[in-house]
């Protein structure tokens, strides 16, 4: 990240709006917690996930952290994994497009593995081992599909066919709120942001999640794949020529 871009963002962290949303997320969290007896964290090694697990540290209260494993990733994505401290690894085979799914070949070592069924794998895994409460890093500006969502359900409800509470701590927030949190609270995070940033992408498009993911396909994330890491993009184009349509 760019010096003059994180003084920004240092600046925006200081901002009463910024401050009244922290809050508010920090309320959420805690009548979330009111609600479970054992929740979890689902954590993607991204930014927003990032965040929500520093909110997480400021109720004063251990929750599980669970991360769902499709299969391709960033070297640094991996890496930041490492360093999560008690993170559980899930993996199952997830479909992002109609010529990619993960684990389709072998299954990961070091992971439990589910089978997915209408609900998704980490759901499926996360109601056999007794948990009752997600709290999930999405955000509204994200996409149409989450303000709807979020605009139908609200950031705390109850997911009666998932027989789960989920709560959306950052739904209000934007790019620059996390960011912000982030780097005010000195978190450590996926350091594949940085390498985005020297290669020119936009703050409010780095994106570090699947590589195949249907919705990110659209905004270009195999090309940015190419420009910053060849040879990973090179070994996921021979096992998926379809990746090649997207560059």
């Amino acid at each position: 990240m760019k010096p003059i871009e994180k003084a920004g963002l240092l600046a925006h962290a200081k901002t009463r709006p910024f401050g009244r949303r922290v809050e508010m997320a920090r309320q959420l969290l805690s009548d979330f917690l009111d609600r479970t007896e054992r929740p979890y964290v689902a954590f993607s090694g991204g930014k927003d996930s990032t965040a929500l697990l520093g909110l997480v540290s400021d109720v004063a209260r251990h929750i599980d952290v669970v991360w769902s494993d499709d299969e391709w990733h960033l070297p640094e994505t991996l890496d930041y994994i490492d360093r999560v401290d008690g993170l559980i690894r899930v993996a199952g085979q997830t479909r992002h497009t109609d010529w990619f799914t993960s684990w389709e070949k072998d299954r990961p070592a070091g992971a439990e593995w589910v089978d997915a069924d209408a609900d998704g794998a980490l759901i499926t895994w996360a109601r056999n081992n007794g948990y009752d409460g997600a709290a999930i890093g999405i955000r509204a500006d994200e996409n149409a599909y989450r303000r709807i969502h979020i605009r139908t359900y609200g950031p705390l409800f109850r997911a009666e066919t998932r027989q789960v509470w989920q709560v959306y701590p950052l739904a209000s927030w934007s790019v620059r709120d996390v960011w912000a949190f982030i780097l005010s609270r000195g978190l450590d995070y996926n350091r594949a942001y940085d390498r985005l940033a020297e290669i020119g992408v936009p703050l409010d498009q780095r994106r570090v999640g699947p590589f195949a993911c249907e919705t990110a396909l659209g905004y270009g994330q195999l090309a940015v794949l190419k420009a910053g890491w060849p040879d990973l993009y090179e070994r996921f184009a021979a096992a998926y020529p379809q990746a090649r349509c997207f560059t």
